[in-house]
């Protein structure tokens, strides 16, 4: 269940951050040697320094209103009251902005090493020299940098839930969208129309997987016949998130999540549609059981995150 993935995901993050911190620092030097006292010292103001810093950070910046925060949801929690994903991350947001600076890095980091290895892909198949590889590569950077003020919104802001957080950290190819007319200018001849090409079909295919893999499970679910099929994989081709008028047979104009539900229930007889409901139902009562497990409740906005709709 993604919802689950993504409260991995946070939890993973922090404890990466403190265990690559607490790994760099894993290697003393040799005990009782002068460089071992020298290094206790320095470590001793340091860590005063710190805490003196952080202390003051704290006071000016939170109050304490965090760690009040924390304690009411933890007490919720052992109270068996209602505790959302949206609530938890609410607690976190002092401390997102507290450690923006180490989160920033860490996006720096994995941008630069997508960016080379995304950059070395395309100038190998298409011919881009040193020069071309260099502007490509600062597009990415500027891209990052669009995607990071993303993520800074959401964090600063007091209204963003849970779901706005993860849906900002996402990152896959798509974070190359818009590239198009950048590096259709260093192409000509062969090496544009193969990049036009490439460009197309790897569209095409995450296209026609993602509404194969939906109109497969609708199916399963109320029984389509042979006209609905092929009505239906031309909505969920139209939904699906990668979907470009150009990559459609018809042109058509993509459809959003409540669109392409509009859509369905309209191809659908009425036995079949009360067969869809009832599984939707039972779709998010499934998903409030999982994460009732976990004392927690279905954070707003949570089927955004569910991309599959049956």
């Amino acid at each position: 269940m993604k919802i689950k993935q993504a409260l991995g995901l946070i939890i993973g993050l922090i404890v990466g951050v403190v265990g690559g911190v607490l790994y760099s620092k894993s290697l003393p030097p040799e005990e009782g040697s002068l460089e071992d006292e020298y290094e206790l010292v320095v470590n001793r103001l340091a860590s005063a320094e710190r805490r003196l810093m952080a202390f003051s950070r704290y006071e000016k910046s939170d109050a304490g209103r965090t760690r009040d925060a924390l304690r009411d949801l933890a007490q919720d929690f052992k109270d068996g009251k209602d505790v959302s994903p949206d609530d938890v991350f609410a607690t976190m947001k002092p401390w997102l902005r507290e450690m923006a600076p180490i989160f920033e890095r860490i996006r720096e980091v994995n941008a630069e090493d997508w960016a080379n290895t995304r950059t070395s892909e395309w100038a190998r198949l298409y011919n881009l020299d040193q020069g071309e590889r260099q502007q490509l590569e600062q597009w990415f950077q500027l891209r990052g940098e669009e995607r990071a003020k993303d993520l800074t919104e959401v964090v600063e802001s007091g209204d963003s839930g849970f779901v706005d957080f993860i849906k900002a950290t996402e990152y896959d190819w798509r974070d190359a969208e818009g590239v198009e007319p950048v590096i259709e200018e260093m192409l000509e001849g062969d090496d544009l129309a193969k990049f036009r090409e490439d460009r197309l079909n790897e569209r095409a295919a995450s296209v026609q997987n993602e509404a194969d893999r939906n109109l497969s499970r609708l199916d399963d679910v109320v029984g389509l016949d042979d006209n609905q099929h092929r009505e239906l994989f031309g909505v969920l081709s139209r939904s699906a998130q990668d979907y470009r008028p150009e990559v459609g047979a018809s042109g058509e104009a993509g459809l959003d999540l409540a669109g392409r539900d509009a859509a369905i229930n309209g191809v659908l007889r009425p036995d079949q549609l009360e067969v869809l409901n009832e599984h939707r139902s039972n779709r998010r009562a499934e998903a409030e059981k999982e994460m009732g497990r976990l004392g927690m409740t279905l954070p707003e906005n949570w089927d955004a995150l569910e991309r599959n709709p049956f």
